[in-house]
């Protein structure tokens, strides 16, 4: 049923060959998109399943719908990709989120830095994520996703560094000092001092794998990152790499740094 509304729903709305629907999801489809008996939608359990239904009632703030099909879906990426982004200004946190998930993004993890000029306050630090992975569901359904990204924050540096330090490649966007290329980084590997390495002393997940693994790319606000603070992530084990000769706005740089990953390690795009 490509092509068919697609809804993520909650665990267990479906039961048999019968699913009830409620909250957000059934007001949209009922009063937003004003479905009705007998349409087609698609459901998405958010890990990893759709399945084909047809709508049989719509009543009390509820819809139901019949299950005529499931199967797994291949639109969810093999690379569990996170991505690490300073808070930047305005709302192009929101543009980040939504077109990083597009992308295949797995985890998406907003920072606090030194430099960061957005703040928001601890109060209101839940309804942003709230938000935010809102903006991620979202995304998700429309592209073909299975499987929403986790939203998480806001972290400091120091929080980071000390994932980083889990995660088996960490990648950071770097303009200070003269960091391989991310492309090079990605095709041959690299050496636990940064630099590109032919002999993939420490090679990244191989491409077409069906198990890649995890790699983090770090992408710093708009003023860049501190010294200190590459220095704190670098000592964590992530690595530097150039995104080019071109200074980008870390909105850029979020989405071409993804799109790169994405393009080497599953040959997307």
């Amino acid at each position: 049923m490509t092509g068919h509304r697609r809804f993520f729903i909650e665990q267990g709305a479906i039961v048999g060959d019968s699913a009830v629907i409620t909250g957000d999801v059934a007001r949209q489809i009922e009063r937003v998109l004003r479905l009705k008996n007998g349409d087609s939608i698609c459901l998405v359990d958010g890990r990893g399943t759709e399945f084909d239904a047809e709508i049989t009632a719509l009543s009390g703030g509820a819809v139901s719908a019949r299950i005529l099909g499931s199967r797994r879906c291949d639109a969810d990426p093999l690379v569990r990709l996170m991505l690490a982004i300073c808070l930047p200004k305005g709302d192009k946190i929101d543009f980040i989120v939504q077109k990083c998930t597009e992308l295949g993004v797995s985890e998406l993890i907003v920072v606090s830095s030194e430099r960061t000029v957005a703040r928001i306050p601890d109060e209101k630090v839940s309804s942003r994520l709230a938000r935010w992975r809102k903006i991620a569901k979202e995304a998700a359904e429309q592209c073909g996703r299975a499987a929403a990204p986790g939203v998480e924050g806001i972290l400091r540096i120091s929080d980071l560094a000390e994932l980083a330090s889990t995660v088996p490649v960490a990648l950071l966007a770097c303009e200070s000092g003269d960091p391989p290329p991310l492309r090079r980084v990605l095709r041959e590997g690299f050496r636990h001092d940064g630099s590109a390495d032919e002999t993939g002393a420490c090679p990244l997940p191989e491409r077409g794998s069906s198990d890649l693994g995890s790699v983090m790319i770090i992408v710093g606000p708009e003023g860049g990152l501190s010294e200190t603070e590459i220095r704190l992530l670098v000592d964590a084990g992530a690595v530097p790499v150039s995104l080019g000769r071109r200074i980008l706005r870390c909105e850029t740089a979020a989405v071409a740094a993804c799109a790169a990953v994405m393009y080497e390690l599953e040959g997307e795009l």
